[in-house]
């Protein structure tokens, strides 16, 4: 009997034909293979059956390996329908790569469908069909492997030998037409200014959403591929990042892995690292600057990602925003957390997330304007209190210019003994890695040496570069005065810019709480380290200037009790024979009796115990407030951040 008579209508009349056509959208794949598939389908079938049939036709165009396409789960309703009578493809590998083919055309020949792919001479009708849509299968899925290698290498050796296999170029690259290496690739020089003003805004603050809302003040636009029509801190972060701007494009940095549920390749992370090349006609940044901005940014961020799941990230789009001075800035001087704004239900206060989660019991929160302008007029208040030691700075910075950086030998110093240290151990590594064998944890090791080699060469590198020039130094208090005047000019309180540069001038502001030695609420208190060498960086290289910049101070982030505020005055008109009432006549503040009476109590008690003010520490939870029971709660577990050490007060 002939295979076309093998082909009958199930009613009968019209044979129902079932046609897959695919391509997978390559940029050489044309649609008209989805018609030529289809043509061949109509003609294997008239070869077969000589009656009239009625065709069913899906085209797609997606990867073979996908097992989530659509068209998947309309073919397999279809075939348990029994809607068809034969379904045909041009081969097995147009309806699925790999073992899935197997379970559909099972599933076809339970409910009486006849599965025909010529070019792979598999048809279900035959007792062998099972056996030869597993070999098929495995053909596809292997050519698909090979394939891949075959293109990874052609394209890692392209680059590695000429450049080629460019990447799409970033802002700041123009690529003349026709060109297929980066050799051919050129800088543009309106470019070269702004990429090293961007980093050095990154050098003094590693802030890429700060550095992102300047580059659109200035109107840069993103690079020729970018999505986004204005820079946003991820974008700035990407192209900070890229090692192009040093003049060594990369290759090689991700690889796919197959997720079986789905059929997808999923990028991740090279386990063997990217290959570069250097290529001098990109540079746009030294690579000394590229590579100390890049590690300020690796170390700023360590510690505040999210822990990976399987190695991916378990939320992918969470919304990141600047924050306001003090925000994620001032830190909570019992467990060391950051405070963060919405302090107790008020959008303006901050306060201790850790009292949040019951992990610290300091759940007093502080307006956090208040703070931002206090910082502010103390910053002022200090700049005119260094007239005193005009003197002793212009002295420094003369040094500094004749010797190019004064302590250049205490710091060579210590960098050749680091080197040699970290010399010895690297050997001594080594000597491990061959007795045992490479182990996890040496190669981890490992690792922490070569980046502290890197470190240790930044310094050297940098060390070199303050012999060659004297540091950049303002000549004078009031020149240093102006400096700090024109970094804050024109800037809101509140605004995120301001906070930049406060945080630049104020590294330290830990806030503890405090109460009147006669009872009452806690209050916080800031102890605050004010630095104005932080608005010039090569301060830092000139011994004991730093120093001379630097002042500890006490912030108050409340205002006084009344019985506080009026109890000097009070004191005062009681010496001279005032009764209460009298006091509280001639008190500037408008006050009652009472209050008079509360504030001779204080003074009384407060030098009964010997204190120079009427404020003591709190170290702990106050026994005889209440508000204050965050402790009390049996979830409760005081948890500081591991390795914080509180400072002094």
């Amino acid at each position: 009997m002939s295979k076309k008579q093998n082909l009958v209508p199930r009613d009968g009349r019209t044979l129902a034909v079932g046609i897959v056509a695919r391509i997978s959208g390559g940029p050489n794949q044309k649609e008209l293979s989805l018609e030529d598939q289809e043509d061949h389908g109509r003609e294997l079938v008239a070869e077969y059956y000589d009656g009239p049939a009625g065709y069913r036709v899906i085209v797609t165009t997606a990867k073979g390996e996908r097992l989530d396409r659509p068209e998947l789960t309309d073919i397999e309703e279809l075939l348990r329908a029994g809607t068809l009578d034969v379904l045909v493809c041009e081969d097995i590998g147009r309806l699925i790569r790999g073992a899935e083919a197997v379970r559909l055309c099972g599933v076809a020949v339970d409910h009486g469908v006849r599965v025909i792919a010529p070019n792979d001479c598999i048809d279900t009708a035959e007792d062998s069909w099972e056996e030869d849509v597993i070999s098929a299968c495995r053909d596809h899925v292997g050519h698909n492997a090979h394939t891949s290698k075959r293109l990874k290498q052609k394209l890692m050796n392209r680059f590695k030998k000429c450049g080629g296999a460019t990447a799409r170029p970033v802002y700041g690259y123009v690529v003349p037409a026709g060109a297929k290496t980066y050799d051919e690739w050129r800088t543009d020089p309106a470019a070269t200014p702004i990429y090293r003003e961007w980093f050095r805004r990154l050098k003094a603050d590693p802030n890429c959403c700060a550095v992102a809302d300047w580059l659109n003040r200035q109107g840069i636009p993103p690079g020729p591929y970018a999505r986004r029509e204005t820079w946003d801190g991820k974008m700035v972060r990407r192209v900070t990042g890229n090692a192009i701007l040093k003049g060594t494009p990369g290759r090689g940095f991700k690889r796919t892995v197959k997720h079986h549920g789905t059929g997808r390749r999923v990028p991740v992370r090279n386990p063997d690292g990217p290959t570069y090349r250097t290529c001098l006609n990109l540079v746009h940044v030294e690579t000394d600057l590229f590579d100390e901005v890049n590690a300020a940014l690796t170390a700023a961020n360590a510690g505040f990602g999210r822990k990976p799941v399987n190695g991916l990230d378990p939320r992918t789009r969470v919304p990141r925003k600047r924050t306001k001075f003090p925000g994620q800035h001032a830190r909570c001087w019992y467990c060391g957390r950051p405070y963060v704004w919405g302090g107790n239900g008020q959008a303006g206060n901050l306060m201790c997330p850790g009292a949040r989660d019951r992990t610290c019991w300091n759940s007093v929160g502080f307006d956090g304007g208040r703070a931002a302008a206090r910082a502010a007029e103390a910053v002022a208040a200090a700049l005119y209190r260094l007239d005193d030691f005009d003197p002793q700075f212009r002295q420094m910075v003369a040094a500094a210019g004749r010797d190019g950086g004064v302590d250049a030998g205490r710091r060579w110093a210590e960098l050749t003994r680091a080197e040699a240290d970290l010399a010895g151990r690297k050997q001594n590594l080594q000597k491990a890695v061959a007795e045992c064998g490479p182990r996890p944890m040496l190669r981890q090791q490992m690792d922490e040496y070569e980046a502290a080699e890197r470190a240790l060469a930044r310094t050297r590198r940098e060390l070199e570069r303050l012999r060659d020039r004297p540091p950049a130094l303002p000549a004078s208090v009031a020149d240093l005065r102006a400096l700090v005047e024109e970094k804050f000019r024109d800037l809101a309180t509140d605004s995120p810019e301001f906070g930049a540069v406060l945080r630049l001038v104020v590294p330290a502001f830990h806030v503890h709480l405090v109460r009147l030695c006669d009872g009452g609420h806690p209050l916080p208190r800031a102890r605050v380290t004010l630095t104005l060498a932080g608005v010039v960086p090569d301060a830092r290289e000139v011994a004991g200037l730093d120093d001379l910049l630097t002042r500890p101070f006490v912030l108050n982030l409340f205002e006084p009790p009344p019985r506080e505020r009026i109890r000097a005055a009070a004191v005062r008109l009681a010496a001279e024979g005032l009764d209460q009432r009298a006091i509280a006549r001639r008190l500037a503040e408008p006050a009652t009796q009472a209050a008079v009476s509360q504030a001779l109590a204080l003074d009384r008690r407060m030098r009964e115990a010997g204190l120079a003010t009427p404020y003591v520490v709190l170290t702990e939870p106050p026994a005889d407030y209440p508000k204050l029971r965050r402790h009390r709660h049996p979830r409760y577990q005081f948890a500081p951040v591991p390795g914080y050490a509180p400072p002094p007060i």
